[in-house]
Order: structure tokens, then sequence, then C-alpha cells
């Protein structure tokens, strides 16, 4: 059974997910002015410091800052990580892009009206890469330079999942499977729901991103998702 794909990461707050709404709006701007993304300084968090991990790990069944679009409008929404089907224990948090692309009843819908961005300081996996026997250690993902992630999602309801791909060379060290992290234009193009998302996707190149070995197991508070999820979804 394959490890889950990131079932947890570091949520930004809700004024720095207003700051990444405001950052958005400044890129759109300068694309359509033509100053061009470089004219934009990026935003950086940072890796918070002095905050208790409890106070910014996201785990499936917690709520998070995401960003919508409803028409040309951005805006910041609180939603809950995952959904609950009716043939399935636990949350579905995760959402492959090659079903979502595929016409997947379960997606469809919001592929074509409520894809979301998550903002995040950095996302977790558990390596299943050549895994050393007993406890799988995890490693934390995030932009190289500190800029902020903006994760691909999906919106049902009050509720959201992360998308996810086949993984770069530095997640792919690790997992078979990450979040599909997206540029700053890249996020406002599949924030728009009239674009092609597939014509977004066959552009896409990675964002850089570094990696980093937990130097203590994570502490997983009880959760209601199936630790041992499938991406099959």
């Amino acid at each position: 059974m394959e490890v889950s794909v990131c079932h947890r990461f570091e949520m930004v707050s809700g004024e720095e997910a207003d700051a990444v709404v405001d950052w958005l709006y400044a890129v759109r701007r300068a694309v359509a002015f033509g100053a061009g993304v470089a004219s934009v300084p990026p935003l950086s968090f940072g890796r918070p410091a002095e905050v208790p991990l409890e106070a910014i790990d996201c785990y499936p069944g917690a709520e998070s800052p995401v960003i919508i679009a409803e028409g040309d409008e951005l805006r910041r929404a609180d939603l809950a990580w995952g959904v609950e089907v009716p043939w399935k224990r636990g949350l579905v948090f995760n959402a492959r892009i090659e079903s979502a692309l595929g016409g997947s009843g379960m997606w469809h819908k919001a592929m074509e009206q409520a894809r979301c961005i998550v903002p995040v300081h950095a996302f977790y996996e558990t390596r299943n890469v050549d895994a050393p026997s007993g406890r799988r250690p995890q490693y934390r993902f995030s932009a190289r330079g500190s800029e902020a992630l903006l994760l691909a999602g999906l919106r049902l309801g009050d509720r959201f999942v992360l998308v996810t791909c086949e993984p770069d060379a530095v997640v792919g060290a690790v997992h078979t499977r990450m979040p599909l992290s997206l540029t700053a234009p890249e996020a406002l193009v599949w924030l728009n729901a009239a674009a092609d998302a597939r014509a977004l996707l066959d552009r896409h190149a990675p964002v850089p991103l570094a990696s980093e070995e937990e130097p203590v197991p994570a502490q997983r508070p009880k959760r209601s998702a199936d630790p041992d999820q499938l991406s099959l979804f």
C-alpha cells in the first residue's frame, strides 16, 4: 500500500493569505501592462519562528486559508481540507491531476468551476522511495528563497483537496507523487475558470524546491483521514 501523498502542510495565517491575494493582483496588473512578472517582488514569509507546530500544521480535516476567484475578483476563504465520500472510510484529501483532467466524475465540476490555490509555507512527504525499514522519515519541502508556495487545489462546497502530480527531481528522491506547485502567473490561470488547465500544465515548469529531513518525528494529531490513503482519485 502506498504511503499517502502530502497529508501535512504548514498553513499561512489569514493575514498572510490576504497578502497573497494582493500579490497576485500585483502580478496580474504587471502582466496586463507588459511590465513582466520580474517587476513584482516575490512574496516571502520564511519559516515561522517561535510558533508551535500545532498552530501552523494542517492535517486533513483541519481548516486552512485558500484563494478563490469570483469572476475577476480574488479573495480568501477558510475551508476544511478533505471531503467525505460514502464508499471510503475517512477523508479523501488529494486528487490526481491525471484523473481530474480525464473527466473523473468526482472532480469534473470542480475542475470546470471551482479551482483554488492553497498558499503554504511548506508541505511534507513521508519517504516511500528506497524507504528504510522501521520509521519512515518525513521531509519538508519549501520554495528556495522562502517564497510562498502556491499549491493547486479543487473546491467542493466548504472543503478543498490538493491536486497531485508526478514529482520533480527534488521530491522524486523521496516520494512518487507531490502537490502541484504553481508560479504566480500559473496560479492566476488556474484560478480562471475559463482557462484551459490542460494547456497550462503542458507549459508548466517545476517550481524550485528545497528539501530537508525532519530531525524529530512529527507528532500527528488525531484525525479522521485514513493515513494510508491511496492517490487513486
